[in-house]
């Protein structure tokens, strides 16, 4: 009989068949250069992130909370051109020119005072250390998701971002219930599916790649590579076949 591990690892590889390694976190201080496209991307390469790297990724993960990526990266290449991509520099900032950098990340006054906190927190930080998740969480801004976020691709910490993409496919495909919450989900994931840093980084981008292009809060199912294993998806072509009706290409 399969385990929950074998259940999850078959959606995982379904995943990665379709869309292929998705190269995550984009570095913008990497943008062009070796392994890395020009958005930053270094699709294929096993990134081990160093001390900057590791602050703009947690920057980058504050930002994009509640918005697009293309918004944060926008306010990161403002604080980059100003040369505040350093806890030095950010930590000294005042917190109104932050908010006018970050801007188009939307959120701007409460990000900015997220920002500056972490910024001290970063220029405090040992070499070499990592640091405490309950920390994390204790900051004004920083809740499980963006902690996740900062532990998982700055510092490679093997954790499991339950994100809404990952509870809405999870819940569809039927592995945990619709209500399930980040904790409950993230707890759920980790105990069914114990591998690396790499490979939960892999398995959220994968989520979240083919939930922008499939599992959205109104489903696009065909072509979807989870549709196999999804319950979901044949009650919905179910419905509207008794409807004389094509579920394809519905956006």
């Amino acid at each position: 009989m399969p385990t929950l591990s074998d259940e999850i690892r078959v959606l995982f590889e379904a995943l990665i068949a379709a869309y292929g390694p998705r190269g995550w976190w984009p570095l913008i201080s990497k943008s062009g250069k070796d392994g890395f496209d020009a958005d930053g991307y270094h699709p294929g390469l096993n990134c081990q992130p160093d001390t900057g790297d590791r602050f703009e990724i947690a920057c980058g993960a504050v930002l994009t909370q509640n918005t697009a990526w293309r918004n944060a990266e926008r306010g990161l290449r403002r604080l980059h051109e100003l040369g505040l991509m350093r806890p030095e520099a950010l930590a000294n900032a005042d917190t109104v020119t932050i908010a006018d950098l970050i801007r188009p990340a939307g959120f701007c006054n409460q990000k900015s005072e997220c920002l500056s906190v972490l910024a001290r927190f970063f220029r405090g930080l040992p070499p070499g250390a990592v640091p405490d998740r309950d920390t994390l969480l204790s900051m004004k801004g920083i809740g499980p998701e963006t902690a996740d976020s900062i532990l998982l691709f700055g510092f490679g910490v093997p954790v499991f971002i339950a994100d809404a993409y990952a509870r809405r496919t999870f819940g569809r495909i039927g592995l945990i219930a619709a209500d399930t919450g980040y904790k409950e989900c993230r707890t759920f994931t980790m105990d069914g599916m114990r591998v690396d840093a790499g490979t939960y980084g892999e398995f959220h981008a994968l989520i979240v790649e083919n939930g922008k292009r499939h599992c959205r809060s109104k489903p696009v199912c065909d072509r979807c590579p989870l549709i196999p294993f999804c319950g979901f998806s044949r009650r919905f072509r179910f419905f509207f076949a008794n409807r004389g009706i094509s579920s394809r290409g519905r956006r």
